[in-house]
């Protein structure tokens, strides 16, 4: 969004740097974690209402698959192919199958808290020359590359893809968003709707009403729901230990996180980290 007026310097006063202008425009920032990439040989590819908390990219590299996202009993089913991309948001239900044997490569990532809302589904996708030409390289030896800034471009030429309203569909109110940033960056404590109202310039009442109408859910639910998103990233993405992951994750021990885990995400923190899709 472009946005005029008097640049504000950061240098410090006294400082031997000079900073003088007018700022024309200002983005804000995206934070995007890369949190694996992978090619993987499919024989079998039965998927029953995955539902993960991070993006999914997957580039078909040769067989079939059948995804579908939502209700399994209402269905529109879309066919993964190669020379295609399908990018997924976080907190899509997935469906799938292959009648043939089924080869791609995948990345997971995040774009942060904001970024990572956006509207659920199964997104078909051109492969563009630049992502055809960040795939090849991926498959150049040595595979276990430093850094992965192919993956980072396949992302971010798939994301520039996206129609807009991906992400405008699920804008939220401003004082709710700064709730949800600060239960983020305090997820490790313990803390209730005082803590969030206040760090919100909310009352406790005010709060619950507007998580009640923007996201349909109360403020600890939601809580707890980042909690898990974190601690499935780390199941899946890290070495910690399942102690480890519940401490970081503000659960007083790994045995209530294993009973969230299975009460809300239907599985168990051992059996999570194992899933590879």
């Amino acid at each position: 969004m472009a946005h005029q007026g008097k640049f504000i310097s950061l240098v410090p006063e006294g400082s031997p740097h000079q900073v003088v202008g007018e700022r024309v425009v200002m983005l804000s920032g995206i934070t995007l974690e890369i949190l694996t990439t992978r090619r993987i040989e499919l024989d079998s590819w039965i998927l029953k209402g995955l539902n993960d908390p991070f993006w999914r990219l997957y580039l078909p590299v040769s067989g079939q698959a059948i995804m579908w996202s939502g209700d399994d009993a209402v269905r529109t089913e879309i066919t993964l192919e190669p020379g295609k991309a399908y990018l997924i948001p976080p907190r899509t239900t997935l469906h799938s199958w292959n009648p043939e044997p089924f080869s791609k490569w995948y990345v997971h990532f995040t774009l942060g808290p904001m970024g990572d809302r956006a509207t659920p589904g199964i997104f078909p996708l051109d492969l563009t020359d630049q992502m055809a030409a960040a795939l090849a390289r991926l498959g150049e030896p040595p595979l276990a590359a430093p850094f992965p800034w192919a993956s980072a471009g396949l992302v971010s030429d798939a994301l520039c893809q996206l129609s807009p309203e991906v992400w405008t569909d699920r804008q939220l109110d401003a004082r709710v968003e700064r709730a949800m940033d600060f239960m983020h960056a305090n997820l490790n404590r313990k803390l209730t709707n005082a803590d969030v109202a206040r760090a919100a310039c909310l009352s406790v009442r005010n709060l619950n009403h507007l998580f009640n109408q923007h996201v349909e859910m109360p403020p600890m639910r939601v809580l707890l729901d980042f909690r898990l998103d974190k601690a499935c990233r780390l199941l899946r993405h890290s070495d910690e230990s399942i102690e480890q992951v519940a401490e970081d994750c503000g659960f007083p021990n790994r045995y209530y996180l294993s009973r969230m885990l299975k009460q809300h995400r239907g599985t168990s923190p051992a059996a999570y980290r194992k899933g590879q899709v």
